[in-house]
């Protein structure tokens, strides 16, 4: 029987179904194999985290969104050029020291965890109003930093839903964004794509063990890499 340019080329016999209408359904028996060998090719663990993270469900997801400027969804040229650049591992930035004293290479990593960066504050305001607002879109009526619920360190949770959720107890929920790429990630970030993620979420748990004995606690932890979140 001739064998298609295609099935000879890959040495497997072409898709047969409605699954031959979808282009990623040819695509992924050539690009698998690339992806592995890249995969077995990587000796630093920064990358193997960087690859797993941007290979991972949803991680991509971004991209699709329309650049609408009036819902927040229109990145500029700088951001663009910082979230493509850090997606590929490429040198966007000239190596120099930070103001912490931490030595910036040319990738430019140390930014996404420098505790002495500027914005942190600003851009964790913006995902819990992000919570926030999803809950009023649902008719969910919530407060922002409710100044009646105190973790045993004395912080607060990022809000609570003013009316009972399940069992007589109300949610709370607690916004944090972790580093894929960070020095104390890495070893686990290396190996499984979402584990700086899941650790957050665990410690924020641990975090808000008083808080949990009158509401439910929700977690809403982030994986930054690369732009792809």
């Amino acid at each position: 029987m001739l064998r298609c340019p295609w099935s000879t080329a890959y040495a497997t016999d072409c898709p047969t179904g409605p699954a031959t209408t979808k282009q990623s359904t040819w695509d992924r028996v050539a690009t698998a194999p690339e992806r592995q060998a890249v995969t077995s090719s990587l000796s630093d663990a920064t990358d193997k985290a960087r690859l797993l993270s941007v290979t991972s469900p949803h991680s991509s997801d971004w991209l699709h969104a329309l650049p609408l400027s009036g819902y927040g969804l229109r990145l500029d040229d700088h951001a663009i050029h910082i979230a493509v650049g850090l997606r590929l591992g490429a040198n966007i930035y000239e190596p120099h020291q930070c103001t912490c004293g931490a030595s910036v290479d040319a990738r430019g990593l140390h930014g996404l965890s420098c505790r002495g960066g500027n914005g942190r504050s600003a851009r964790h305001q913006n995902l819990n109003d992000l919570v926030w607002r999803a809950m009023a879109k649902a008719d969910i009526s919530a407060l922002n930093e409710p100044s009646g619920l105190l973790r045993t360190d004395g912080k607060r949770p990022d809000g609570v839903t003013l009316l009972p959720w399940k069992q007589g107890e109300c949610v709370t929920w607690d916004v944090t964004v972790s580093d894929t790429l960070a020095q104390s990630y890495l070893h686990e970030t290396s190996q499984t794509p979402g584990a700086a993620a899941k650790a957050a979420c665990s410690r924020k748990e641990n975090e808000q063990v008083f808080v949990t004995r009158s509401v439910i606690l929700v977690c809403s932890s982030r994986g930054r890499n690369n732009g792809s979140d």
